[in-house]
């Protein structure tokens, strides 16, 4: 029993992982389960095993990239000090928008989505929770006060998106001078010393 539990297991995070990449390269609009399942090297019908629907499908993929971005988080906390944290997250959202800008046009859409889908708001809207949450204890620990850090880490996350955007828009933008805008800006909403972002 526990075998079987873990190879569905296995075979969920497997089709997540495919849906994750063929959603970031194709949209939402244009990806098909056939096209998952391809990826993934299955039948189509293993994934209707799993999953109801397309949209049953890109809500696993929207929880899996929240749990993700908490653990990311909760390792920076508890391997590096305070500002050394905050910049290595800065640092890391600035890496995947050069690394990986499909991933980021997804989370972009999901935006979009979760606007117009009612059924995918809430798991979009935990998505941005999630990042509100793990950039407020980073700036808590980093010495802002609790009240601050939760209102700051709202604004911090819209200017790492933001920044994220005008990059996919605009593949001359510069990425590291905004980085580094962001990460003084941090500092100075902290009190601490200013420190440069690197990628």
């Amino acid at each position: 029993m526990a075998r079987t539990t873990a190879a569905r297991g296995a075979n969920r995070a497997r089709l997540i992982e495919a849906a994750y990449s063929v959603l970031a390269a194709q949209g939402y609009e244009a990806t098909s389960i056939k096209a998952v399942a391809q990826a993934a090297g299955v039948a189509p019908g293993l994934i209707h095993y799993y999953f109801a629907s397309k949209e049953d499908l890109l809500l696993a993929v929207v929880e899996d990239a929240a749990a993700r971005y908490a653990e990311e988080m909760r390792a920076l906390r508890e391997s590096l000090a305070p500002e050394q944290a905050l910049d290595a997250a800065i640092a890391a959202r600035k890496g995947r928008v050069e690394r990986e800008p499909d991933r980021e046009r997804l989370r972009i859409e999901l935006f979009a989505l979760g606007v117009r889908h009612p059924a995918l708001r809430p798991a979009v809207a935990r998505v941005l929770a999630t990042g509100r949450d793990g950039i407020a204890q980073l700036l808590v620990a980093d010495g802002q006060a609790p009240g601050d850090g939760d209102a700051n880490a709202a604004i911090f996350l819209a200017m790492l998106d933001g920044v994220a955007l005008q990059r996919l828009l605009d593949p001359t933008f510069d990425l590291d001078a905004a980085y580094r805008a962001i990460a003084r800006l941090a500092r100075l909403s902290s009190g601490a010393p200013t420190a440069e972002c690197s990628g």
